[in-house]
């Protein structure tokens, strides 16, 4: 337990995803080749991506370590501000950047093959995650003047983190042409939001809204399945339960204190829940010479799992597309992923009684300031070197170009907000096999 709390606190909080708040792939060969791994065997990294590939592993044992640096590139404008009364003023809206930066995520992975048709798997993954820093020193407001003045404020000062961990031993059952896997997930996560509001009746000074990091383990299961009817095509199938979370007095409170919950007939944030959602996904691999071609879709339930639904998160199908060339000693791939923002605009799509739009709006200012999860392309590569019998050197490259997003935000004080964000991440590991 110790181990996996610790793996969890050296993954640095920032927002590093592009599925939603998913990670592209997890381990170096799948990040390399676009994030599939349904259908196409990687290794002991199979173990989050299907189970069943494990069975595929030609050696008795395989261990594979590394880590992800990850660079998250975040910005924000805002069109208005606050004044003394309350109101909106335009034209006094702020421009910044995520104080957010780099972070460092682990991978450990190993497989061992216990018969000729059974393989044990176990892996330990930073799995997701997201966050932003909004923190500035702003101009704080001069009390006592003759005309309204701004409460300067900026982004509220959020600041949001938001990550994931999971431990998942595996075990597969596979032939030449089937193979049936399961993987058993504990899952550990993080979450803190805190912000700075202003109090009207107290001169107007700032209102710290926060309660430190809250954390939770959760449990959860992955199934999958894989045909292969002859030496050059594999297909395959996975499915992964959701995994509840409940952090406490995060969520809940960080809401209503923009209101949001307050009219009737809106939807409420009134649980701490944020339940990693289900998925399901299908997977072709296709083998020619030195070449392998792969390609995954999978559907990612947010809008059904608990929290980001509250907030308005839509499903997402995600496209994944890997291209490698490979023999004894070397490989090398391409990739693409793809899936569409899952973050729409809750002001438009939102129906609040009485024809306020302060939910949506605060749906948004959450979405886009603290979890703006809206890339949606990322353009990947990789490779590895064989440096001896037993050694792989393994290296990934994922780029995700800048995406942005404009929505309104205007009853809760900053008028329209645009955010853009852009991604991206190395990876480097070492594969023993043996």
């Amino acid at each position: 337990m110790k181990r996996i709390i610790l793996l969890s606190t050296i993954t640095a909080a920032t927002l590093f995803a592009t599925n939603g708040d998913h990670m592209i792939g997890l381990g170096v060969e799948s990040r390399a080749l676009g994030g599939t791994g349904i259908a196409n065997f990687i290794g002991a990294e199979n173990a989050l991506t299907n189970p069943a590939i494990l069975a595929k592993t030609k050696s008795d044992h395989e261990f594979s370590f590394g880590g992800t640096i990850f660079k998250a590139d975040v910005s924000a404008k805002t069109t208005a501000g606050i004044g003394t009364n309350g109101s909106t003023i335009p034209g006094t809206g702020i421009s910044r950047n995520s104080s957010e930066g780099k972070s460092m995520i682990p991978v450990i992975a190993l497989s061992h093959r216990i018969s000729d048709t059974m393989v044990l798997g176990l892996g330990m993954y930073g799995t997701a995650g997201m966050g932003t820093d909004w923190r500035a020193d702003d101009t704080p407001y001069q009390a006592n003047i003759s005309s309204p003045g701004l409460m300067n404020i900026g982004l509220y000062n959020m600041r949001s983190s938001l990550m994931l961990m999971q431990f998942a031993p595996s075990l597969s059952y596979g032939t030449d042409k089937f193979g049936i896997g399961a993987t058993a997930i504990m899952q550990y996560g993080q979450l803190s939001i805190d912000y700075d509001t202003y109090d009207s009746q107290n001169s107007y000074a700032k209102n710290h809204i926060g309660n430190g990091t809250s954390n939770d383990f959760g449990y959860g299961y992955q199934i999958g399945t894989y045909y292969t009817p002859n030496d050059k095509l594999t297909v395959g199938a996975a499915y992964k339960s959701a995994i509840d979370m409940e952090y406490k007095d995060q969520i809940s409170k960080a809401a209503l204190a923009f209101g949001y919950g307050s009219h009737a007939g809106a939807l409420a944030a009134k649980s701490d829940h944020l339940e990693q959602p289900s998925e399901v996904g299908v997977g072709i691999s296709f083998k020619y010479s030195h070449m392998t071609y792969a390609l995954d879709i999978k559907e990612i339930k947010w809008a059904d799992a608990k929290g980001y639904k509250d907030f308005g998160w839509k499903n997402q199908t995600v496209f994944a597309l890997g291209i490698k060339h490979s023999n004894e000693n070397y490989w090398g791939g391409i990739g693409y992923n793809y899936a569409k923002n899952p973050i729409p605009n809750n002001t438009s799509t939102t129906s609040v009684a009485g024809g306020a739009n302060t939910d949506g709006d605060t749906m948004n200012l959450f979405n886009y300031a603290m979890f703006p999860a809206i890339v949606e392309k990322a353009y990947t590569f990789g490779g590895g070197y064989k440096i001896n019998k037993f050694t792989m050197i393994d290296f990934a490259y994922t780029y995700s170009p800048k995406t942005t997003k404009t929505v309104s935000a205007q009853t809760v004080g900053v008028g329209d907000i645009t955010t853009s964000h852009a991604q991206s991440a190395t990876t480097l590991a070492m594969k023993y096999t043996f």
